[in-house]
């Protein structure tokens, strides 16, 4: 007779089971994120999946007594995923926007990053359709960023230039292909400015205040997935009990993340 996951809960909590082998007998959780957003989400040296939101991803498993699977693709696929049933939640620091809340479900928000253009030292541009007419910035495709630079930039001059991930925009800028990057501004710190081939390069003073940008990032769902009660009960405790902000701690400079009221 297989044991059942309220049955080996007990037997941990009473010392006759070792946790491996709860993992082993644990109801999957299978979590899609795209590993090339660094600090959020990413492969260390080793290949294996670190930042921000696996950290957050990794103990909602752990609270609800899951077995977190994690699956890496994509990020315009993580919709069309989640909706094809192909896992159960993608976390991959998505913005619960208006239009995606038409397609899925989301969780309750779990922070909110500030956007930034990332430009040359020197260049004096800034994240208007004005100042960057005539020139060609990068963003990733399926973004709050794309969305909000197709809507008020490209129709007024800007070239918007879409990429599978910004690692690939990075190469670009370094070539001499793109004058700027859109992106949240701790992904370009981690991703680029950080590194040797960024020590030329700098975020734009001036921090746009939209709707479109603004929103919280949240984890997504496929409408109706029962399983969202209680994710967002767990989400909800790791802001309160501070675990989400102590993750965040080991990512990001002070001021680089806001978090939910609680």
């Amino acid at each position: 007779m297989k044991t059942t996951l309220i049955g080996a809960a007990l037997l941990i909590a009473t010392g006759f089971m070792p946790a491996a082998s709860f993992a082993a007998n644990a109801q999957e959780l299978k979590i899609a994120t795209e590993a090339g957003y660094p600090p959020f989400e990413y492969r260390n040296p080793n290949g294996q999946l670190e930042g921000f939101d696996i950290d957050i991803g990794n103990e909602l498993c752990k609270r609800l007594q899951r077995q977190c699977v994690w699956i890496d693709q994509s990020f315009d696929s993580l919709i069309p995923g989640l909706k094809a049933r192909k896992f159960d939640l993608a976390n991959s620091t998505m913005t619960a926007t208006e239009a995606r809340k038409k397609v899925i479900d989301f969780s309750t928000p779990m922070y909110i990053v500030p956007v930034k253009l990332m430009v040359k030292k020197g260049s004096g541009l800034e994240p208007t359709a004005e100042s960057l007419k005539g020139k060609r910035v990068g963003v990733q495709q399926g973004t709050t960023m794309e969305t909000y630079a197709r809507k008020y930039w490209a129709p007024k001059g800007v070239n918007v230039v879409s990429y599978p991930s910004y690692t690939n925009a990075y190469v670009d800028v370094t070539a001499g292909r793109l004058d700027a990057t859109f992106q949240e501004a701790q992904s370009a710190v981690e991703g680029f400015l950080s590194k040797p081939e960024g020590a030329d390069y700098e975020l734009a003073q001036m921090t746009l205040d939209d709707p479109i940008l603004n929103d919280p990032i949240a984890m997504g769902l496929r409408q109706g997935n029962p399983l969202k009660a209680d994710v967002d009960k767990t989400l909800k405790a790791m802001l309160a009990d501070g675990t989400i902000q102590g993750f965040a701690k080991k990512y990001f400079a002070e001021g680089l993340i806001q978090f939910p009221a609680q």
